[in-house]
């Protein structure tokens, strides 16, 4: 998996900004990104959310679920990218997040609790941590 790190001259303010950052770079470097994990080191949650994970489990599923590209932003943030065209087409969850007029994929599994919510599907418990 290619590890790309995103140095910002300023303080990334949130989990958002930082997201649309990879999301923008990761446009560039692969054909059709896909979030299939993600961890916010200052909130300390990460997503998917896996029954008993801790610490680096997020990064496991990451690498297991196709992960391609690794994108470390303001050494806070961090995503793992696959392609969408990998994927099975049985076995894809997807979900088209709309944030600041740009449109990204998340699997379903490591879209935000706040994504979730907008789509409708809320779960009780959250994300992990």
């Amino acid at each position: 998996m290619k590890t790309v790190t995103i140095s910002l001259d300023k303080q990334v303010p949130d989990f958002k900004y930082a997201r649309q950052q990879a999301v923008a770079k990761a446009r560039d470097m692969l054909s059709e990104p896909v979030i299939v994990a993600w961890k916010d080191d200052n909130a300390k949650k990460f997503g998917p959310e896996i029954p008993g994970g801790k610490g680096e489990r997020w990064h496991d599923y990451g690498q297991s679920h196709g992960g391609k590209l690794e994108m470390t932003v303001g050494n806070k943030y961090h995503f793992i990218f696959a392609e969408t065209g990998d994927f099975e087409a049985t076995d894809l969850e997807l979900s088209n997040i709309e944030e600041n007029g740009s449109v990204f994929l998340c699997l379903n599994s490591a879209c935000t609790e706040e994504d979730r919510r907008r789509l409708g599907d809320a779960p009780d418990s959250g994300v992990g941590d």
